[in-house]
């Protein structure tokens, strides 16, 4: 496979002449620059990547120092039902803050089991961050409720997820998935903007590493947080005048709500049958079975729920941290894999998250490819010429014979050796 991918790169004439024009900068630098500085610089590249790393390491090994004076600040999160931010809200009201724990159904069974773990400063806010009239009340009820206290920070942590072909994902599912995720970020901290300009505070996004990398099946989901990333990055260079700072959270896959496995099946269902005759026919059902196993595959490499901890905790830091970060991708080994993988060419990139495709082709390209003659050698019923070396060596004389064999049938033979 690794033969074929190589091949395939190889293949194509833009990759061929970088290739060529890469291995020309390497002769004309190792001809102009001697091979000492030359390795300075490899020694350098090195050690900088290596030096990140372990600042990196130590930096998650060490225990984090937070902000003091917790008492005289608040803090609004969104999506705290369930995961990341149910944890978050725990962690936040046991070190002091006045949190504002925003959820879809203030009743449910998430949101009471958090009101008995924290303390009365804790407040349940009906939030459904799609909605600019619950958007708008819960800024009215935080405003109203404060008292002497600020508002420190905004997190936007709730997001829904789907997993399904481009091809079959209904348009509706498209917009539901940037509602939620990216404008519902954008509507939630615009509204509280004018509390965090009198506090100059904070702004949190939750991401994911699919904002940064797409897998295939995901598409819907990585396009709204790739437009979270912009939109916290452009809000960061914005909000700088003001002294608000703006943190980004790119987790990679957890045992969460979210990565359940039997609602995305039921989903998937969903849309499958919305789709056209032509389209369920030219993929097949073979393919559609494939596609949830490796749907199900997928969600098996999702980190297990006690390790839920690695986000939350940078969370934690990215709110209440004497010395934030702008970007956290929670975990080491996931920085490793992230930064491998976002360096590689577009090409390797496609090799390596193809494999999370089914492993089988569609119904239609199946048929297509049984209705293809199979391929005949050229020299099928004729005897094949034999191979004849040309211009290997330089003609020394003239008259050479043609081929190996009228050169043994024009040779003398040898005379044997006599002794005296």
């Amino acid at each position: 496979m690794a033969d074929l991918f190589l091949l395939q790169i190889l293949s194509k004439r833009r990759n061929i002449v970088m290739s060529l024009i890469g291995a020309a900068f390497c002769a004309v630098l190792y001809e102009w620059i001697s091979i000492k500085i030359l390795g300075t610089f490899g020694i350098l590249y090195i050690a900088f990547h290596l030096s990140d790393l372990t600042t990196k390491f130590l930096y998650n090994s060490l225990p984090k120092q937070l902000i003091e004076n917790t008492n005289d600040k608040a803090v609004v999160i969104t999506g705290c039902d369930s995961g990341f931010g149910n944890a978050l809200a725990i962690k936040l009201d046991g070190i002091g803050f006045k949190v504002y724990a925003g959820c879809l159904d203030v009743r449910g069974e998430g949101p009471q089991e958090l009101k008995t773990k924290c303390s009365k400063r804790l407040s349940l806010i009906p939030l459904d961050v799609t909605k600019s009239d619950q958007v708008s009340a819960a800024t009215h009820l935080v405003a109203s409720t404060l008292e002497d206290r600020k508002l420190w920070a905004v997190v936007n942590n709730a997001g829904v997820a789907c997993s399904s072909e481009i091809e079959w994902c209904p348009i509706n599912i498209f917009e539901n998935m940037l509602e939620v995720n990216t404008l519902g970020t954008v509507r939630v901290t615009k509204a509280f903007l004018p509390l965090l300009r009198e506090s100059q505070g904070r702004v949190v996004c939750v991401a994911s590493m699919a904002g940064r990398v797409t897998v295939p099946g995901f598409t819907p989901y990585s396009m709204s947080k790739f437009a979270v990333v912009a939109f916290a990055d452009g809000l960061r260079r914005e909000m700088q005048k003001w002294g608000i700072s703006v943190h980004c959270i790119e987790p990679s896959l957890y045992s969460t709500n979210i990565s359940v496995v039997e609602p995305l099946y039921k989903s998937l269902k969903n849309y499958w049958d919305q789709c056209p005759d032509d389209v369920q026919s030219s993929y097949g059902n073979e393919y559609l079975e494939h596609f949830k196993e490796s749907l199900s595959a997928h969600m098996k490499r999702a980190k297990p729920a006690g390790k839920i901890t690695e986000v939350v905790d940078d969370m934690l830091d990215a709110v209440a941290g004497a010395e934030p970060l702008l970007r956290y991708v929670p975990a080491m080994d996931v920085q490793f894999r992230s930064r491998v993988l976002i360096s590689m060419p577009i090409e390797m990139q496609d090799h390596v998250l193809n494999q999370y495709s089914p492993k089988i082709p569609p119904a239609a390209v199946v048929a297509k490819r049984s209705m293809l003659p199979p391929l005949k050698s050229p020299y099928s019923g004729q005897k094949r010429p034999p191979l004849q070396r040309h211009m290997s060596m330089p003609a020394r004389e003239k008259n050479l014979p043609e081929t190996l064999q009228e050169q043994e049938e024009n040779a003398e033979p040898a005379s044997a050796f006599q002794f005296s």
